[in-house]
């Protein structure tokens, strides 16, 4: 008798599990129509700032998925914590200016080390909080890299509040 309760304790115990793991995964995951594409969603509540624009080149559509499943989004360009962090949009291209005072291009190289060894070049007025995402492969880090340079016509939204 014990034994069947701790059965039905543990399978109780498995659904709520995956019913929120489930719940969780979807929030920022893109749906697809079963065939690889990103499906049409209605108009969403939240402002449009919150989801960078869909990316186009192909290589930059796969690094938005890495920036989601690396968990970029949950600093970089987020609604809660969006003037903590750099904001990428406009980022590639452009001039940043650095804690030791010095001024760099933000192009692929600095994209590069600043994902891989990011406390090697801090940007100015924010803190050496980002982790080194120096395991992702190199196909992953080039999508990723695409999807920061087609960003580079967009206007970022937060500024750091000095």
């Amino acid at each position: 008798m014990r034994s069947r309760w701790n059965l039905i304790a543990l399978s109780a115990l498995t659904i709520a599990s995956a019913a929120f793991l489930v719940a969780c995964g979807n929030q920022s995951a893109p749906s697809t129509n079963g065939a690889g594409e990103t499906a049409a969603k209605p108009a969403e509540t939240k402002p449009a700032e919150t989801k960078p624009e869909t990316a186009k080149d192909p290589e930059a559509a796969k690094g938005k998925l890495v920036f989601i499943q690396t968990g970029c989004n949950a600093c970089h360009m987020n609604t809660a914590v969006g003037d903590q962090y750099p904001d990428l949009r406009g980022l590639y291209g452009s001039q940043v200016k650095l804690k030791d005072g010095a001024t760099v291009v933000a192009d692929e190289a600095y994209l590069r080390e600043s994902i891989t060894n990011p406390n090697k070049q801090l940007v100015a007025g924010y803190p050496p909080t980002m982790p080194p995402y120096g395991y992702l492969k190199e196909e992953q880090l080039n999508q990723l890299i695409a999807y920061i340079k087609s960003l580079k016509d967009e206007q970022p939204q937060y500024k750091k509040k000095e």
